[in-house]
């Protein structure tokens, strides 16, 4: 996974420096990108998920938005999510053992479809943008009651298992951008298209898991570009 990583960002800045061709006052073709936002599950399977707040950092590149309405965007994400999970205040569920949060940390690669709305301001301009990401779960750990206690505590932190989530993910993808003079705005909202139950149950963790229910992931981000 490493050396993927390691080629795609080669790759990219490669490709960014190809397509400037040479000329030092032209707008680059690829980015970097921070940002945090609000994440949380969706389906059936998980009860009472609630928003917890995220993070990203990654890169972009895209083709020459000097000229045209109609561009293309991809890029690499490394992406801390998960969510919170209101169970520890129910009245039906043992506090102790009441799952609260789970966190994922995902490797993910967006590819958008970006509009101008004003094609007159080039690279400058406002570009709506619709695409899905591809992501990749690397990490995740589930934690219970009120303090949010990773369930796998007992265990040396480099022998937890990931929960039961199919690994791979498809999300579809609407947003802005803007680049103004050095930096810029990205806002995206990401819904999960991915069932993600993977045979999803753990023993004693409630509310009850392992019904064969949905399990899907949504997030509402803004970063800053550069």
């Amino acid at each position: 996974m490493k050396k993927k990583l390691i080629f795609f960002l080669f790759w990219g800045m490669s490709y960014g420096a190809f397509a400037q061709n040479g000329s030092a006052d032209k707008e680059p073709n690829y980015g970097m990108k921070m940002g945090i936002g609000l994440h949380s599950f969706h389906g059936a399977e998980l009860k009472n998920p609630t928003p917890t707040m995220g993070y990203v950092a990654g890169l972009y590149i895209h083709d020459n938005l000097s000229k045209g309405k109609i561009h293309f965007q991809a890029g690499l994400d490394i992406r801390f999510r998960g969510s919170n999970f209101d169970n520890a205040n129910t009245g039906d569920t043992a506090v102790n053992t009441a799952y609260t949060k789970i966190g994922l940390v995902t490797l993910d690669m967006p590819f958008a479809i970006l509009y101008s709305l004003q094609p007159s301001k080039k690279e400058k301009a406002p570009f709506l943008t619709a695409g899905f990401v591809v992501g990749y779960i690397m990490r995740s750990t589930v934690y219970i009651g009120p303090d949010k206690i990773p369930l796998n505590r007992s265990v040396y932190t480099q022998t937890w298992d990931n929960l039961p989530l199919k690994p791979i993910e498809m999300q579809a993808s609407i947003g802005f951008q803007q680049k103004f003079a050095d930096v810029g705005i990205q806002i995206n909202l990401t819904y999960g298209l991915s069932n993600l139950n993977n045979n999803f149950r753990i023993e004693n963790i409630s509310p009850i898991t392992g019904t064969g229910k949905s399990i899907g992931t949504w997030g509402l981000e803004g970063a800053i570009i550069f």
